[in-house]
């Protein structure tokens, strides 16, 4: 039986993909710091996991106590309304974890019921190990759906490199194959999970069960990362649409069914702010009491924009994309919200004291949306210049891409002899 090169390219690059994933956590457990998986971000996203299935509360009393040096305890202060510690963090990805951490765990209590002497607080390594895995399956599935929806539209050689040049040649590398345990890996699929229902959602704006499934998707996704919620600007070329053809019926049970499946999706979050907090929607100064107070929404910084492609220049590639004509089976609203959506967390993200992180960590997340215009610039190149060069550009956006990683974290090495997450 003859297998497609399509198949075959696939199954290479999620064989390459989960040896990277292997190495990068052996080194992390090796010489990462505590030597756990998470840590930093991730011990506050985990301790939501930990503390639902093993306590069945939201009280991080008996988690917190487990933060030797893993993450910054500042984040860990008690709340004066309700007496329980904080967590600054969205509750979506603990929810996400949950299948692994629960299979876990249903393992060691078969295990205990036989006599081996294992201990259940959940931050051993066989309760860590399968939750981390499942993180980067979830982030893998994302890419997946990028390349679905790419080849819906272009060539699949188009699709297909510009889904490796976004997962092997930018930034987001680093939070795929190295820090599977910090929100924006699979933040990045839950993106790309409502960009592609709200891609169906263009398509048959009639079919009022992708109205459903891309609210739900935007719901899941402002749990995982609260700035998430204004992707919701993807409908806006949708609705100026419906406004030019008078479909206003259409945009009313659209939105409507669209409100109120992000509302349910979202709810968790609301019960969980109550819990912790004791307000359904507290004060963002109560949430985020260092960074809130200090967002500089009336003068961003946006020349944390330069470091996008200083980090990653294969968006510059992306960028041009974006100027270039599009195939007129992706409507032009589309690929107009989708940059909309991209200049809008960028401004989110400008506000902030500090961009932080390898590779402006928090725009990473939405790197899949330049997927779209990266596809278009390899077509271009491609149909002007000659049938090589989507793939010379992705060889050449990966090998810099993991020079400027290797290196970092060399430095790191070097100089502290362990990385620092």
């Amino acid at each position: 039986m003859l297998v497609s090169p399509q198949k075959r390219l696939m199954t290479l690059t999620a064989a390459v993909a989960f040896a990277l994933f292997a190495a990068a956590t052996f080194a992390k457990l090796s010489l990462g710091k505590g030597k756990a998986l998470f840590v930093s971000d991730g011990f506050y996203y985990y301790s939501y996991t930990v503390s639902l299935v093993l306590d069945r509360d939201l009280d991080f009393s008996n988690q917190y106590r487990f933060n030797k040096g893993w993450a910054s305890p500042i984040y860990a202060y008690t709340v004066p309304k309700t007496g329980r510690p904080a967590n600054q963090y969205g509750i979506g990805l603990g929810l996400l974890w949950l299948p692994a951490f629960t299979l876990a765990h249903m393992g060691v209590l078969v295990a205990r019921a036989v006599g081996v002497p294992l201990t259940m607080t959940g931050y051993e390594l066989y309760y860590q190990l399968p939750t981390y895995l499942w993180s980067f399956l979830l982030g893998l599935l994302g890419m997946g759906l990028l390349y679905r929806l790419l080849a819906e539209v272009f060539d699949w050689r188009y699709a297909f490199w510009a889904t490796v040049g976004i997962l092997f040649g930018t930034a987001l590398s680093n939070y795929a194959f190295l820090h599977t345990n910090m929100s924006h890996w699979v933040s990045a699929a839950c993106a790309t999970a409502y960009l592609y229902s709200v891609f169906r959602v263009y398509r048959r704006p009639e079919d009022w069960r992708w109205w459903m499934i891309s609210g739900v998707a935007l719901g899941i996704a402002a749990m995982v990362r609260y700035q998430n919620a204004a992707l919701g600007v993807l409908l806006a070329g949708l609705l100026w649409q419906f406004v030019r053809q008078g479909r206003w019926q259409t945009m009313a049970i659209g939105l409507v069914i669209h409100a109120f499946a992000v509302f349910v999706a979202f709810l968790p979050q609301l019960l969980t702010w109550r819990a912790i907090y004791g307000e359904l929607f507290p004060n963002p100064g109560v949430i985020y009491p260092y960074d809130y107070p200090n967002m500089r929404w009336l003068s961003p910084h946006f020349s944390y924009a330069l470091w996008l492609v200083t980090y990653s220049p294969l968006l510059l590639v992306a960028l041009w994309g974006f100027t270039c004509p599009f195939p007129t089976t992706l409507p032009t609203a589309f690929v107009t919200s989708v940059g909309l959506a991209i200049l809008g967390q960028l401004y989110v993200n400008c506000t902030l004291p500090s961009f932080s992180g390898y590779g402006v960590r928090r725009m990473t997340d939405f790197f899949p949306y330049f997927g779209v215009a990266l596809a278009n610039a390899f077509r271009v190149l491609d149909e002007e210049k000659g049938t090589t060069w989507s793939l010379r550009l992705s060889a050449i956006a990966v090998l810099v891409n993991w020079l400027l990683i290797v290196s970092y974290y060399l430095h790191q090495l070097l100089s502290s002899g362990k990385f620092h997450f």
